[in-house]
């Protein structure tokens, strides 16, 4: 329930008049010490004033808190503006925010966006967040206080919510048996780290494809590094060493290392190794993983949006699974 002057006043011992005469700035006889305290108040209530949006009259503007990693992936980055342009076709603005991938940092971040009143929050955690991390107490705390909430691509241990993302094993299953298809002989997989929810079910989906059109791989051909262009690099000088002629990449930057490597040593993208690539965005000759991300962007908001709007329908929490792209 959003606080209202009235709550302020209450607290504070003094009249509606003058808390909204103090909150909105305007000149009065009310004390200095007076107007602090009214001042601090709202700030420990979490007050948010209505705001003025159309002449002669007044409606509040409907938010939502958006968090993600970073921008230098270009899956968060578009994400992002997917999630912006169909949320104010919906008649609601996105406040978003940055974590770095600093869980403490996402903690913070989506604190503030509770007490701010945003109306519904969708999270993307960080890839370094850890079974029984802090942020799963605050978005515990998030739900106790019944905030809509969807958690975006990675799913948060106990974190019993909506929660969308891409058919990640499917991805993974799909991606094995187009390289082998391929002709690929020797598979080695380019993962991020090894607790990250996705990179758990994209290997978990090339196990699946592997062991389905009776291929075979080897443990030590599974490199787990970070999602930064550098650990793609080592990953494939590492794999290629081994004798690998096929490599499953988990992400777009990732595979920006991959194939610079790759093309240093000589190699023709597509002919002397085969590589399947999760939204590379380039113009060699991948097998592309892609995910639907505007479709993933919209089933986020009209979620959060279904729950703010019918609070008193009863729904269970959704799991949604998007269906990527696989092409040659």
């Amino acid at each position: 329930m959003k606080v209202k002057a009235k709550d302020i006043a209450k607290a504070a011992g003094v009249s509606t008049t003058a808390v909204s005469l103090v909150l909105n700035g305007k000149d009065s006889r009310i004390s200095e010490a007076t107007k602090e305290k009214i001042l601090r108040i709202s700030r420990e209530m979490a007050f948010q004033s209505e705001i003025t949006v159309q002449p002669g009259g007044s409606q509040r503007v409907k938010t939502l808190g958006l968090v993600l990693p970073d921008l230098k992936d270009p899956v968060f980055y578009k994400l992002l503006i997917y999630i912006q342009e169909y949320a104010f076709q919906k008649g609601y603005m996105v406040f978003f925010c940055a974590c770095g991938d600093d869980v403490e940092r996402c903690c913070t971040i989506v604190e503030g966006l509770v007490v701010k009143n945003v109306d519904g929050l969708a999270v993307v955690a960080p890839s370094t967040l850890e079974k029984d991390d802090s942020l799963t107490k605050t978005l515990h705390t998030v739900q106790d206080n019944g905030v809509p909430l969807v958690l975006l691509d990675r799913a948060v241990y106990s974190i019993f919510s909506d929660f969308v993302t891409t058919d990640n094993k499917y991805g993974g299953r799909a991606a094995a048996e187009k390289l082998v298809q391929a002709g690929a002989k020797q598979i080695g997989c380019i993962l991020g780290p090894a607790q990250v929810y996705t990179t758990k079910k994209r290997y978990q989906g090339f196990q699946e494809g592997v062991a389905l059109i009776k291929a075979h791989y080897r443990e030590q051909d599974v490199f787990h590094g970070s999602f930064t262009e550098e650990s793609g690099r080592t990953a494939f000088e590492t794999l290629y060493a081994q004798g690998c002629d096929g490599f499953f990449v988990e992400n777009d930057r990732m595979a920006k290392g991959v194939l610079a490597a790759a093309k240093e040593k000589g190699i023709h993208i597509g002919e002397n190794c085969k590589f399947a690539v999760y939204d590379y965005e380039g113009t060699e000759n991948v097998i592309s993983v892609r995910q639907n991300l505007s479709l993933m962007a919209e089933k986020a908001v009209d979620r959060l949006i279904e729950r703010i709007e019918e609070p008193e329908k009863l729904m269970p929490a959704g799991n949604f699974y998007i269906t990527p792209l696989v092409e040659n």
